[in-house]
């Protein structure tokens, strides 16, 4: 079985062994590369090809986001974990505007940087459990409980079904093949749910999916 190609960004050293050695604990993967310098790692990653860069979000030269803004620019096939302190709402967004499919702070990374890699390897998107607040916000159109459900309840059953599987992260791609649909057809249907529950952009439909998912049981 082929291997997880993995390179790690960290400035800060034993932080990074530390990040090493919890990887290095998964058969399935093998570290390529390693270093603590932004400039460094774009080029090791363009030079190398790696299937996941685990990134810091702060360091010296370029910054883990600018890192990953410059992968999307070349159309690298690298996929990024980032690790940050920041609990940061604006920073997260950030981050998925730019093609982050891993989200982990660095206070959970011993818990979830195994996972954050398998899930971002294998096409899948990872937030650690930690992060889910600055997603669940309250829209503020949305504040009364009563006018969310009000709004679910004009959704049809496949629209529902739809928005349950963006609330478990899954891409455009995944839910067209669990639902035998094509993908064009589940971005009509995003649109069309977005207009329905009054929001404006993907994140905003993100974020209303994960703070109702409680409620879109059929």
């Amino acid at each position: 079985m082929k291997k997880i190609k993995i390179l790690i960004a960290d400035d800060h050293p034993l932080f990074r062994l530390g990040v090493k050695q919890e990887l290095e604990s998964c058969e399935d993967f093998d570290i390529i590369a390693e270093t603590g310098n932004g400039s460094d790692a774009l080029n090791l990653i363009l030079k190398l090809n790696p299937d996941v860069a685990v990134l810091d979000y702060q360091m010296p030269d370029l910054t883990g986001l600018e890192i990953t803004r410059r992968l999307h620019e070349r159309k690298s096939s690298t996929r990024v974990v980032l690790l940050t302190m920041h609990n940061d709402r604006k920073i997260f967004l950030n981050a998925l505007d730019e093609g982050v499919k891993g989200y982990v702070l660095k206070d959970d990374a011993v818990l979830d940087i195994v996972k954050a890699v398998q899930n971002v390897a294998s096409g899948k998107n990872f937030i650690s459990n930690s992060l889910t607040e600055i997603l669940v916000e309250k829209v503020s159109n949305h504040s009364s409980v009563d006018s969310v459900l009000i709004l679910i309840n004009n959704l049809t059953a496949s629209e529902r079904k739809i928005l349950s599987l963006v609330a478990e992260l899954k891409t455009n791609h995944q839910i067209a093949e669990q639902l035998f649909l094509s993908k064009r057809t589940i971005e009509n249907h995003k649109v069309t749910i977005s207009q329905k529950l009054q929001l404006e952009s993907s994140k905003d439909l993100l974020r209303f999916a994960l703070q109702n998912k409680d409620k879109l049981q059929l």
